[in-house]
């Protein structure tokens, strides 16, 4: 929709119509899909994405049939009445897709980084409405210096390409370190001056609401879940209480506002909640939380942050690990042993990656490292690791990397995937040197 959309602006050039077409053939076959849509399967932001998308597009327009996108326009005009009632501030979430519903470009929308909810998109839309105001010349001149530096965030010199979103500096320093937590090696001592320096920044930037992607960025639930488990693990005083500001009945948000929640957010709280040693009682909601939603193959295959069944699975397994349901663990661990592939890796569509490799290996192994038994992780560690040390390149263009992450569509995060890597690698040395 997106690309048509933008394509439709270059009526004159001759391959417009033949691509748009084919677009709305693509969109046809399509929108059957979305009529059994369920909540807890949908991206972030989809629900008001799409159906502002499909209001541009032109439904009747495009001669696209209307009933399937029902349930989905409804929720999208939930979302939009929700978003009524919150404050808008700047550096709130539901700025970040500030142009499907922004009417009026005001000053108060703009953050500390010259963004309008971190977002180039939303950024983009508000200096196109405000550049016709006099009054607000210097923050439109904010804004366009914010795109101009996310363009050369891509590292390309494309005009006009843009990341999804940033700055996000947190929340790189904060899944880094937790992946390095997760796959045993957070306390190596060949990484101490770099972890000390990183949770420095992180635990300056804690406040008593817990810890942002950035500066200029409301708290989230999944980087202070981070932080903390991160900080107790490192031996740093932290308060609990940070957790629970983010606790909605039996799981947790990232942020206010949110229409469904996520299996990997409520794990990885849950996981830094046993950490800092909360009992069973009290840690019992959260676990049937995500037991309702392991499927009857072991996965747990949807979250609204990721797309990759394994990365789900990865989190979800270290929430329940420890608890009275291994058994629901052990159905995970069959799942991921059952989904190698013969030459070694993993991936959840295709040929294996790097990346998707890399969080079973860090599932495996940090069930191997809290006494898991089972005679299939060894011998899977053992073709992984091989697998892993002749495909790994450094340095390898991030265009042919799996993309997994969710926001505004897929997208990588290329230093916190290397980092997963990294740590699979890192973690299988150690563990050769272990049994060696």
């Amino acid at each position: 929709m997106s690309a048509i959309l933008a394509l439709r602006r270059f009526p004159q050039h001759p391959r417009t119509r033949e691509a748009c077409e084919a677009g709305v053939r693509f969109l046809r076959a399509q929108a059957p899909h979305w009529a059994s849509l369920h909540l807890e399967e949908l991206p972030v932001a989809a629900e008001i994405l799409v159906p502002a998308l499909l209001e541009q597009l032109g439904v009747d327009e495009a001669r696209l049939p209307r009933a399937p996108y029902a349930q989905l326009m409804a929720l999208g005009e939930r979302k939009r009445k929700i978003i009524a009632k919150l404050p808008v501030t700047p550096g709130v979430p539901w700025l970040h897709v500030w142009e499907t519903w922004g009417q009026e470009p005001t000053a108060n929308l703009m953050d500390g980084a010259g963004s309008v909810g971190h977002s180039p998109s939303a950024t983009a839309a508000w200096v196109k409405a405000a550049s016709s105001r006099p009054e607000l010349a210097p923050f439109v001149e904010r804004g366009r210096e914010y795109l101009r530096e996310s363009a050369l965030s891509t590292g390309s010199s494309t005009p006009g390409l843009v990341p999804v979103g940033g700055p996000h500096n947190y929340f790189e320093q904060s899944f880094v370190l937790y992946a390095l937590l997760m796959g045993g090696v957070l306390l190596e001592p060949r990484l101490a001056p770099y972890v000390n320096s990183v949770l420095g920044d992180l635990t300056r930037a804690l406040g008593p609401n817990g810890i942002g992607m950035s500066d200029y960025f409301l708290q989230d639930g999944d980087d202070t879940s981070a932080v903390v488990a991160v900080m107790h693990a490192m031996g740093l005083p932290v308060d609990p209480a940070l957790l629970y500001r983010f606790q909605r009945d039996d799981h947790f948000i990232a942020y206010p506002g949110e229409m469904h929640s996520s299996p990997t957010l409520t794990a990885r709280c849950l996981h830094a909640l046993m950490l800092l040693g909360k009992d069973s009682e009290e840690l019992a909601p959260f676990q049937r939380y995500l037991l309702e939603r392991q499927e009857p193959s072991g996965r747990w295959s949807f979250d609204k942050w990721s797309r990759s069944w394994l990365y789900t699975t990865f989190h979800s397994v270290v929430g329940l690990v420890g608890s009275p349901h291994m058994d629901a663990v052990r159905r995970a661990l069959e799942s991921v042993l059952s989904a190698q592939q013969p030459d070694g890796g993993w991936s959840s569509e295709g040929r294996s990656n790097m990346t998707e490799t890399s969080y079973a290996v860090l599932m495996l192994g940090f069930l191997e490292q809290h006494g898991m038994l089972h005679p299939g992780i060894s011998p899977a560690l053992d073709r992984a690791s091989r697998w892993m040390l002749q495909n790994y390149t450094p340095g390898a263009p991030a265009e042919g990397k799996v993309k997994c992450w969710i926001s505004k569509e897929l997208y990588r995060m290329e230093r916190i995937d290397t980092a997963f890597e990294l740590c699979a690698l890192l973690m299988m040395q150690r563990r050769q040197y272990q049994y060696s």
